[in-house]
């Protein structure tokens, strides 16, 4: 963003700022796992504010792959794949209304849009708690809320293409939250209200594609629990919502069997008569279970299992549960809580594979953690789940989060001229102080304990215009030289580098032009070939003097010896054509291999 500002009278100058991003949105808000790459595989989608990250799912964690920038603070961002696409598409729409639908281009290996629009109107009032919206499980439209009373609808075709978006009256006002149904023979839609009394209540709606109209759904619960914030659908066969309140979770459904059956936390049921008609009564037979849990607020949930047996619910002190549904498969019989451990505060969950979830934060660092079947031993800065002190979740991997930064200064900590920023971040448990500098970053890919390390350096296995990447590291220690390379596994383990002196110290080495290496230690210099560490030239100091301090580039090298000489050495194709791989200057010689 530039912004000019013009000075006073005519020919004054004009005096310019110029605003950019010195660090990318860390705060993650939403994330997804699904097939948006590739047919078999699995990414995990993650949004950032104004930009999202595509990784892949491999054996060895996260592989980064894409990082788009959107033009606007993401909304909703949601994963569908319409009847004929070999792989799912990307829904998202930004707090401005805006909306695009993403592909991702095989052969080009980019990011496509596929559609875009615009959900605003020219009149209504905004929700308060901003825009809300899902994509319809059998990919017949996409319904989102901006403004209350209205319920904007965009239909697709059943190739997946979008269609001329229009609005729908909405009799409830302060809408909560609003989800689609699985396993409706028509786009169905519960909702999640508030009424003039500030009691709650859930109703479901038939959306009419034709009539663009709304008419009474299945089912309807009236007096849900007050602190009731999230509805979570059940997939098919099962069917109907979980409500999630901050003191009960209770399970709702139409009863389409002999009766309606309202369970308690044990799972019993007795039979009940629907009541008079009205907006808050059920016209048919409900199955309601419910289960008792602390008074809470859960900030996110995931889907662990594709049939919606069993959930991850985070609550705002970063405690993380599990939810079971017990049924068999045609009904729902009880509900099940157990608190599995303690992660961040966590915006999003997503289960990715084999017991591993990706728990997104916007209040700390996010994390990747593992759920175990036994509990283990807790770690000393976690709230255990269990009274004996241990947990089910282990963190594997932990992302910085700058965010919330509530406030922050500029100070010269090191007192070199150089300011930094010290933010207060976090909040609540994942509350810190974050030094943030202008610098190069460095992530630790691993680590392997060599005590008495003198020096290291990497090495190519030839010229650099066929060899662009360093497969070998010299490491130096006080009395020996050893030399490790990477095998054709990735792994980096010990080789024989037969040219190289293995019992002295090393004082310098590096790359020669010509496919050679040079290695300087206290006895002389070494010219080898890169390839196989076969000599190829050899320099003492002469009178017995030692090597005390060296330096070489893809040239030359400049050896100090105790006797107070300097030499000046000429090495691989920098010595010229009949010469040695090794020369030197007039102060001393060189002895060819």
């Amino acid at each position: 963003q530039i912004q000019a500002r013009p000075g006073r009278g005519i020919g004054a100058a004009m005096a310019y700022n110029y605003v950019v991003t010195a660090q990318k949105p860390t705060s993650v808000t939403h994330s997804l796992v699904g097939n948006f790459t590739h047919d078999n595989e699995l990414n995990l989608i993650v949004a950032k504010c104004t930009r999202i990250e595509i990784h892949m799912l491999t054996p060895d964690g996260l592989q980064p792959m894409h990082d788009v920038p959107v033009y606007g603070r993401i909304a909703i961002m949601k994963l569908y794949r319409p009847a004929g696409e070999k792989r799912q598409l990307l829904y998202v729409a930004t707090e401005r209304l805006m909306f695009c639908v993403l592909a991702y281009d095989q052969t080009s290996g980019a990011i496509t849009t596929r559609a875009m629009g615009d959900l605003s109107n020219a009149i209504g009032r905004p929700c308060e708690h901003g825009l809300i919206g899902e994509v319809d499980p059998e990919c017949r439209l996409i319904g989102s809320q901006a403004y209350d009373g209205l319920f904007k609808v965009v239909p697709m075709d059943r190739a997946g293409q979008l269609r001329e978006a229009f609005d729908v009256r909405l009799e409830e006002l302060n809408v909560v939250d609003v989800k689609f149904m699985h396993g409706c023979a028509v786009p169905t839609i519960c909702v999640l209200y508030e009424d003039t009394k500030e009691a709650r209540h859930v109703k479901t709606y038939e959306i009419d594609v034709k009539e663009k109209t709304l008419r009474d759904g299945p089912w309807s619960q009236g007096d849900v629990e007050g602190g009731s914030s999230l509805i979570i659908p059940v997939p098919a066969p099962l069917g109907g919502a979980i409500v999630v309140g901050e003191s009960v979770i209770v399970y709702l459904n139409r009863d389409a069997g002999n009766g309606a059956g309202v369970g308690d936390g044990d799972g019993g049921s007795h039979e009940q008569a629907p009541g008079p008609g009205g907006n808050h009564q059920q016209a048919s037979g409900m199955i309601v279970k419910a289960i008792a849990t602390k008074s809470v607020n859960v900030m996110a949930h995931g889907v662990v299992d594709a049939d919606g047996s069993r959930y991850l619910l985070g609550d705002s002190t970063g405690m993380l549960h599990l939810l079971v549904l017990v049924h068999d498969r045609r009904r729902v019989h009880a509900l099940k809580l157990e608190s599995l451990g303690q992660t961040s505060i966590a915006s999003t969950l997503s289960y990715l594979d084999n017991g591993v979830v990706y728990v997104g934060s916007a209040y700390g660092d996010s994390q990747l953690v593992r759920l175990h079947a036994q509990p283990v031993r807790c770690a000393a800065d976690q709230v255990p789940a269990t009274p004996d002190g241990l947990t089910y979740v282990e963190c594997l991997e932990s992302f910085t989060n700058l965010g919330p930064i509530v406030d922050f200064a500029v100070v010269d900590l090191d007192r070199h001229g150089q300011g930094q920023v010290v933010t207060c971040s976090g909040v609540n448990k994942d509350g810190s102080l974050r030094v943030v500098r202008n610098g190069v970053g460095i992530h630790e890919r691993a680590a392997v304990e060599l005590p008495g390390v003198k020096g290291c350096w990497s090495l190519r296995k030839g010229d650099a215009s066929t060899h662009p990447s360093d497969t070998r590291l010299v490491v130096s220690f006080a009395r020996e030289t050893r030399v490790l390379a990477i095998d054709d596994d990735d792994e980096l383990a010990e080789t024989e580098f037969r040219g190289f002196s293995e019992h002295e110290q090393t004082l310098c080495v590096c790359n020669v032009d010509g496919g050679y290496v040079v290695q300087c230690v206290a006895s002389g210099v070494r010219l080898v070939n890169a390839a196989d560490g076969e000599p190829r030239a050899t320099w003492s100091p002469p009178g017995g003097a030692t090597v005390s301090v060296a330096s070489a580039n893809r040239t030359q090298a400049l050896v100090a010896t105790t006797g107070g000489s300097l030499y000046s050495l000429a090495l691989g194709s920098a010595v010229g054509a009949g010469g040695d791989a090794m020369d030197v200057d007039a102060a001393g010689g060189a002895q060819g291999g």
